[in-house]
């Protein structure tokens, strides 16, 4: 039971964020508007690997130096696809008709996109940014969102975490002041960004949303070794 209402909020979070495209630029649900080109060697080893970047910016400089390139994690996608098995195979007592329409079909198709992403794309550290790149290293080009590459810098961060909990990672959340202000109550951030959010705590700033398709061990580990700014709210 945990484990569906776990699902059901990644679909209700993703779908609220603009999430999911079917173009993996899209994956992350918004992204700064500043444009740069990023040239990031291939790294060659399968997990973290060190080699080194260099860029043109614009607003933001991506520093020369190793990368740390997050190990995928199929996790979620299983955690759907078992969960598709459950409403749909034949002696399951959660199978029905109406079960199998609405339940078993959605989440298999889900969790054979989630593995597609966790495939194909890659969560990278550098001395100074976090960004979402192909899993050959290339760029996902502009955010279909608000536009720019997907890239963001730690001391731009004014908040992180996971959801549902760290332990049963689903969603990897941040917040930053990077991307230009009219865009910061897109989607989510309305809420985000509301008075009676601000009044609980919260910093003003671009929410993002991600599937927990990357080690979020590492991830969050990443984030707490370069200084990324986390409330205790």
């Amino acid at each position: 039971m945990n484990l569906l209402k776990s699902s059901l909020l990644l679909f209700i979070s993703c779908g609220s964020a603009h999430s999911f495209s079917t173009s993996s630029s899209s994956l992350a649900c918004t992204s700064r508007k500043s444009k740069k080109t990023v040239d990031l060697a291939r790294p060659t080893a399968a997990t973290t690997t060190t080699t080194t970047t260099t860029a043109k910016t614009s607003s933001t400089s991506l520093a020369v130096g190793p990368i740390e390139v997050v190990e995928p994690s199929y996790n979620l996608a299983l955690g759907s696809l078992a969960l598709g098995a459950a409403f749909g195979v034949p002696g399951s007592p959660l199978k029905s008709k109406l079960s199998a329409f609405l339940g078993a079909i959605p989440l298999t198709l889900f969790g054979l996109f989630l593995a597609f992403q966790t495939t194909t794309l890659r969560f990278t550290l550098d001395d100074t940014n976090f960004s979402l790149v192909k899993s050959n290293m290339e760029s996902t080009g502009e955010n279909v969102v608000v536009g720019g590459e997907n890239v963001w810098a730690f001391n731009s961060f004014v908040n992180y975490d996971v959801f549902p909990s760290r332990n049963f990672p689903i969603l990897i959340y941040f917040k930053e002041t990077q991307t230009p202000e009219e865009f910061w109550n897109v989607g989510p951030g309305e809420q985000a960004n509301s008075e009676e959010a601000l009044a609980k705590g919260a910093v003003r700033g671009q929410v993002h949303f991600f599937p927990a398709i990357g080690n979020t061990e590492q991830l969050i580990g990443g984030f707490e070794k370069h200084g990324c700014a986390k409330l205790d709210l």
